[in-house]
């Protein structure tokens, strides 16, 4: 690889962040010129909310590739938070307490979404639905409906730096690794590209869909350690779109993700993703506009990120029959 590949890579990868983040600090300084946006302290806030938006992302990505479309995800992430909480809090397990039990009620609770599908066979769809109204209502029972608190620098270490940036840093290398270098991630490619051939050349999908909820869990209880502890105080709440925020939040970095995995590595794609996410919304909310509007403005990014890049050959095939047709016309002349 070419110092020139990389560069064009990197410039490639990196557009998409750069050009949200000068467009925004643009209009902020001509309609909010009072704003903080873009200094360190709201750097580091965006860089927060990325690494937890990417986290979520992560514990989708293998699911997605598969077409397993799992939309309790959000969902477990908050509820592990309320079956953690009291139990870190009244036996004083402090931060690394509540990290170890955030994990292994994730993995518990995936576990329970990959049984359901390798025993009923229906879509993923439409079993995390049924699943996500389950939790809701458990979660006005859980706690006696009082929601997750943690109070005290003890409990939420995780959700600050420096140690937000050192525990995604584990998190992100272990993904790459795993993804990148392991048996398990080339089937889960495999199983992606075509299912039908990775079955005929011996992939193991049931055994496959179990490791990659066990991926799904570890990962996933990582980010809902970090959202409790960034949070310190989480409300049970039984509105649909509450509870799917978080996850419609990492839906679109999984997208962006994917589509950069082809100049860059899949860690890094789906957190330059999650981070074009939490700029915009960041942005939004500097300009003084509705917190409503994020959600349109998250929508419209990720219709027009997708027209474009799934057109991207279109626009390439215009171009160079604009340019053919020119020269064809200089010559002529």
């Amino acid at each position: 690889m070419t110092v020139k590949h990389i560069a064009s890579n990197t410039w490639k990868t990196l557009i998409w962040p750069v050009a949200i983040f000068v467009v925004f600090f643009a209009l902020i300084r001509i309609f909010n010129p009072s704003s903080a946006f873009g200094n360190l302290t709201s750097l580091n806030s965006i860089c927060i909310q990325g690494i937890l938006s990417a986290l979520i992302a992560m514990a989708m990505t293998c699911n997605m590739l598969n077409d397993r479309w799992d939309f309790s995800m959000g969902i477990i992430c908050v509820t592990t938070s309320f079956i953690v909480s009291p139990i870190v809090t009244k036996f004083n397990l402090g931060s690394w307490g509540l990290l170890i039990l955030c994990i292994v009620v994730c993995v518990i609770l995936c576990l329970i979404n990959a049984g359901l599908y390798l025993l009923i066979r229906v879509p993923m769809l439409v079993i995390s639905i049924g699943l996500l109204m389950v939790y809701e209502t458990l979660n006005r029972v859980i706690n006696d409906g009082k929601g997750a608190k943690l109070a005290g620098n003890v409990f939420t270490i995780f959700g600050r730096a420096p140690w937000i940036y050192i525990l995604a840093l584990v998190v992100f290398l272990l993904f790459l690794v795993i993804f990148t270098y392991t048996k398990f991630g080339y089937n889960v490619r495999a199983l992606g590209n075509n299912q039908a051939i990775a079955n005929n050349i011996g992939v193991n999908e049931p055994k496959n869909v179990i490791l990659s909820y066990v991926l799904c869990g570890v990962i996933l209880g990582v980010a809902a350690c970090v959202n409790a502890s960034m949070k310190g105080n989480i409300e049970a709440s039984s509105t649909f779109n509450n509870n799917m925020g978080m996850m419609f939040t990492a839906f679109p970095a999984v997208f962006i993700g994917l589509y950069l995995y082809r100049y860059t590595n899949i860690t890094w794609g789906i957190f330059i993703g999650a981070l074009c996410i939490a700029l915009m919304k960041a942005g939004v909310l500097a300009l003084g506009l509705p917190s409503a509007v994020q959600d349109i403005g998250v929508g419209a990014f990720l219709f027009f990120f997708i027209a474009l890049t799934t057109n991207q050959g279109r626009f390439l095939d215009y171009s160079a029959r604009r340019a053919a047709m020119k020269m064809a016309r200089q010559q002529k002349e």
